[in-house]
């Protein structure tokens, strides 16, 4: 057992710190002594642990990061398992991210959200956030996609597993802060084009880099978009497309952007994309290619300038 004083040295927690999580949040129980003083668990400490490099590493608060241990716990017994056939099998592996794959589409196909949430957020914390969005998330999408066209997955089935995944990532825009000298990024999806998780996914990898994004999603009218631009000082737009009808349209509104704006970059996703001549192949980006999403980061975001200069200002 432990005195708050101890635990506040192995872990580097003013004690004050360690009273409000334990106070307001209920991080830990520690036992009391006849004299009323705390005594932590080595459990206690483990738990302090996690949840400081939850705050500290991932940008949690601490409120978030307290739910997801306490979720962890309540689930982690008999959610993590589940019935495949005769045998059973592990709901999250560190060395084989197609299984946590695989049993997630397995839940959500089965309408089974409050268990898929629970094995995502144990997926997020085992494994952080860029591998769980490049190695999970995305090939979750590719493969309800994949079901529903070869008829093995329903439209409903489809949608529950979309809508799941896009709630989600919404609530993960919230957690990472942002560096403020790095140039920030316009994320959208052309007028008429509807598939936008993608794009959500690749917004998500930037944020976690600490790039701000804009993210306006699907369907996006042309109109307002330069006011957006000049308004919030972009330098870096980011358009996903797969809708190959909409490429003319699409390619047109990229001149028109690079005319107006001459230091504008551009980020290029989907399939609509495929086959584009120079310059627009220059910009493309592999879909779900974590190498290639961090080399781009570094490549056009990093050593930018944080200012962008608009032609003929």
């Amino acid at each position: 057992m432990f005195t708050i004083k101890q635990v506040s040295a192995m872990l580097d927690i003013p004690a004050v710190t360690l009273r409000a999580w334990e106070q307001r949040y209920g991080a830990v129980t520690p036992t009391r002594t006849d004299t009323g003083y705390r005594l932590f668990t080595e459990q206690d400490v483990e738990d302090l642990r996690w949840l400081k490099a939850m705050t500290e590493e991932r940008g949690m608060s601490i409120s978030q990061a307290v739910m997801l241990k306490k979720s962890q716990k309540s689930q982690k017994s008999n959610l993590f398992r589940l019935e495949t056939h005769d045998s059973t099998v592990a709901g999250v592996n560190h060395d084989n991210h197609e299984r946590t794959v695989k049993n997630l589409y397995d839940l959500l196909s089965a309408f089974q959200s409050q268990q898929a949430k629970a094995l995502l957020d144990m997926g997020f914390s085992m494994f952080g956030y860029e591998t769980m969005i490049i190695k999970v998330l995305v090939p979750l999408l590719i493969k309800v996609g994949d079901e529903w066209e070869a008829g093995r997955a329903s439209v409903a089935q489809e949608h529950f597993i979309t809508q799941f995944v896009t709630q989600r990532c919404y609530g993960f825009f919230q957690l990472f802060p942002f560096d403020e000298t790095l140039p920030k990024v316009l994320a959208f999806c052309p007028s008429r084009e509807q598939h936008h998780l993608g794009l959500m996914l690749f917004s998500l990898f930037l944020r976690q880099r600490g790039v701000e994004v804009l993210y306006l999603g699907p369907d996006t009218p042309e109109s307002g978009i330069e006011q957006i631009i000049r308004d919030q000082r972009i330098e870096v737009v980011a358009i996903s497309l797969s809708d190959q009808r909409l490429l003319s349209d699409t390619l047109a509104l990229i001149d028109k952007l690079r005319e107006r704006f001459a230091n504008l970059s551009f980020s290029l996703g989907g399939r609509g994309f495929e086959g584009v001549n120079e310059p627009y192949n220059s910009w493309c980006q592999p879909g779900g290619n974590l190498g290639e999403w961090g080399n781009w980061v570094d490549r056009l975001l990093l050593a930018r300038k944080p200012t962008v200069s608009e032609s003929g200002s």
